[in-house]
This record gives C-alpha cells, structure tokens and sequence, in this order.
C-alpha cells in the first residue's frame, strides 16, 4: 500500500511538472507576439496594403471585357442587322469585345503605386510599432512578476525567522529568562509579516495573470518564469549621438514620419494630376444576330418564295464590326473642387512635415531621459548592494546581540525591517535597470526575442 502510495505521488508530480511550462522573458515575448491578437490585425492589415500595392501597379495593363445582351422584340421596331423597321415578333442578341488603356493623366497611376508602396511599407513599420508596444508590455508584466516573486519569497523568509524567533522566546520565557512582552512584540511583528505575505502572493498572482492574458496563454495552462540571476552588472552607458542616430533608422516611429511625409507629396502629387487632361485608347470588335433576317431557301428559283434565316455562323461573320478610337477628356470647370484637393494636400504635406520633426525630437528626449535613468539605476543599485551587505552584517549582529539580551526585541525587528526593505529596493532597482537596458537595445535596433 505504502508502495502505491508513493507511485502514485510521483506520477502526480510528473504530471504537474509536465502542465508547467517555465519559460524566460524571450519565450514569453515570442509567444504574446504568436498569439496577441492586435498582432495577428496588424499581420493581416499589412498583407491588405500589399494587396492594394499590387493591384496598383496592375493598373497599367489594358481593361478588356466581353459580353451579350439578347433581346425579344413584339411589334413595330428596328431589326438591329439591317436597320429597317419590321412589324413582326423576332428574337435578336448582340455580342462584343472590348479593351482599352489610359495613356496620360498627370502620371496618376505612377503616382498611385508610389502612393500604395509607401501605404504597405508603413503597414510593416505599424507591425514592427505594434511587436515593440507588445514586447515592452510582456517586458514590464515579466519583471513584476520576478519582483513580486522575490518579494513573496523576502516575506515569507521573514515570517519563517520570526516564527523561529517566537520558538526561542518561548522557551526562554519558560525558562524566566526573557519577559512576556517580548512575545507580544514578537506576535504583533509575525501577523503584520504574514499580512504582508498574503499581499505579496496576491500581488504575485495578479502579476502572473497579467502576464498570461498579454500573452494569450491558456488558462489551464500553469505557467512559471525562470529564475534570475541578481547580479551587479557592468558600466554599460553608450553615448547618447550613437543611440540617437541608429534610433532614427530603426524606430518604426521615426520611419512611419518620414514615411508619411512622402505619402502627402504622392497625394499632392494625385490631386495635381486631376488638373491634366486625359487621353485614353481603346478598341472594341461588335456582331449580333437576329431571327428576323430572312434568305430565300433556293435563290435560283424566283417561283419558289420560301424563306428561312440566316444561319448564326454566317451572321456572325456578316455583321462583324471594328472600332478604334482615341478619347482625350479637358477638366475645364469643376466649381474649384480640385484646387481645393490641392491646397488641402499642402496643408496635410506641412503637417506630416512637422510631425516628423515632433517624433525625432520626441525620440531625442526619450533617449536623453533613459540614458540618464540607466545611469542613475546603476549608481542606486550599487548603493543599494553595498547598503544590503553593511544590513546585514548588522542584522548577523542584532541577532546575537538579541540572544544575549543586549537589545530589545524592538531593535532586533528594526534591523531585520532594514534589511529586508533594503534586499527588496535592491531588486526592484535591478530589474528597473534591466527594464532600462533592454529598452536602449532597442533603439539600437537589437532584438532581445
């Protein structure tokens, strides 16, 4: 029995190791980029402007179309093969083939591709824009879900000595060698301790949800990230022009302007074309048949006054027609319309202008504060390892010091207190700067998934 007992354990802790999935900060961004929805949008929005892209530069080729009408006729009208009045009920149908091509209007259509290549190359940098806003959001849910693990762990080894505290004094006071108040001190300190545990574990959770929601992850699913190793990291400041001049050509922000203002000249370039003429060419080949037209069965013979029609073939052949032609269209007067489009199109072209100019330097100001954070993050936390180390020497001391009876238990939890407010600083400073370094990889165009 013992022995099923203990299989049956170890199955169960394979099984839920194997629901677990751990994974780091990379997997996680690569599964939210897999499986977010507004990214699956933004795949869908660029291969629709590619679509668009495409068929603009088909646009060049010639428009040919077929078809056929057919018609039943009663009483007096015009039999269509000859042109002549009949008074009789007759059957006819009309078959014709057509093409034709723009020749000129102002290099619209050179301009409409220009125009739509511009369209579907910001539909990519919208799509890179939309994987970066997602990689830093799963960044951000990633690291408070490390911060708030550690902290749950900071706490919950907090309550454990204070338990092993509340152990000792008990003893001791049995022994009369430590007053009763000393508990009570100890007891007040272990509740707010565990108070302060269940706030972290619930902070913890709803870190975690967090993080699987951004990632679309299953529900069902347990999900667990991969220890981090709190190291100090070294001086890693890059100059701010280095960070500023790759930024320009790598963030989808910056490109998406300068896109923009080229995508407003294409468009003033299409409203001055509506100023041109245009001259199209074209071609067409026409036949029809009708039951009406009528052929004497044996010609030869006058006496013989039978009739029948025309076979299909042959009327086919007989009433075949030809056309070419040349259509040139002047836009003389259009209520000013088009001067309008066109002075709407300068506005809008002055306004990607100085949009562009307000994303650099937007840009510009982002580096500027997350250069100087990284520092500022590097320089707190090595104040804060080196501060981390003295507390705890001071702590090390307080507890034999305490056991002695050289200090009150209130000064004993003073330093514990210190001491792990100072380990949780250290790592919430660490991942901050983590958080700041990543984000300046970025502008350098590194990807960290």
């Amino acid at each position: 029995m013992k022995r099923i007992f203990l299989l049956s354990g170890f199955f169960m802790m394979v099984l839920v190791s194997a629901m677990a999935q751990t994974m780091d900060l990379s997997q996680c961004i690569r599964h939210a980029l897999d499986h977010n929805l507004s990214m699956v949008n933004r795949i869908l929005e660029t291969e629709l402007n590619n679509e668009q892209y495409r068929q603009a530069k088909r646009n060049f080729l010639p428009v040919v179309g077929t078809g056929t009408t057919a018609y039943k006729q009663f009483g007096r009208s015009i039999d269509p093969t000859t042109n002549t009045f009949v008074n009789e009920d007759f059957f006819s149908s009309n078959f014709y083939l057509d093409s034709q091509i723009e020749l000129f209007k102002g290099f619209s259509r050179i301009n409409t591709v220009k125009f739509r290549k511009l369209h579907y190359l910001i539909s990519n940098e919208k799509a890179r824009q939309s994987e970066m806003e997602v990689a830093f959001a799963v960044m951000n849910r990633y690291y408070d879900v490390i911060y708030f693990n550690g902290l749950k762990d900071i706490v919950k080894e907090q309550v454990g000595l204070t338990e092993l505290n509340m152990h000792k004094t008990l003893k001791l006071i049995e022994l009369g060698l430590q007053a009763e108040s000393d508990l009570l001190e100890i007891k007040a300190q272990l509740a707010s301790e565990t108070h302060q545990l269940i706030q972290a574990v619930n902070q913890y959770e709803m870190a975690l949800l967090s993080l699987k929601h951004l990632m679309n992850y299953p529900k069902d699913k347990e999900l667990q990230i991969g220890v981090v190793d709190i190291h100090l990291p070294g001086r890693w400041i890059p100059a701010l022009d280095s960070v500023y001049r790759t930024a320009l050509l790598f963030m989808p922000s910056v490109r998406m302007a300068e896109m923009d203002v080229d995508v407003s000249r294409r468009n003033l370039s299409l409203a001055r074309a509506e100023l041109f003429p245009r001259l199209v060419a074209g071609g067409g080949i026409n036949t029809n048949f009708a039951d009406s037209r009528m052929e004497s069965i044996n010609p030869n013979d006058l006496s013989n006054p039978a009739m029948r029609t025309i076979p299909f073939a042959e009327q086919w052949k007989q009433n075949m027609s030809q056309s070419l032609y040349l259509s040139l269209q002047i836009p003389l007067f259009n209520r000013w319309e088009q001067m309008s489009q066109i002075k709407k199109a300068k506005l809008e072209r002055q306004i990607a202008i100085n949009h562009q100019q307000e994303e650099q330097q937007n840009l510009y100001q982002q580096i500027v504060e997350d250069l100087q954070q990284l520092e500022s993050f590097m320089n707190e936390y090595e104040h804060l390892n080196a501060k981390t180390e003295a507390l705890h020497a001071a702590y090390t001391i307080a507890e034999k010091k305490l056991e002695k009876g050289l200090i009150s238990v209130i000064e004993f939890y003073t330093a514990k207190n210190q001491l792990a407010q100072a380990e949780a600083d250290k790592m919430r400073t660490w991942l901050q700067l983590q958080l700041t370094e990543n984000t300046i990889r970025f502008y350098k165009g590194e990807k960290i998934y």
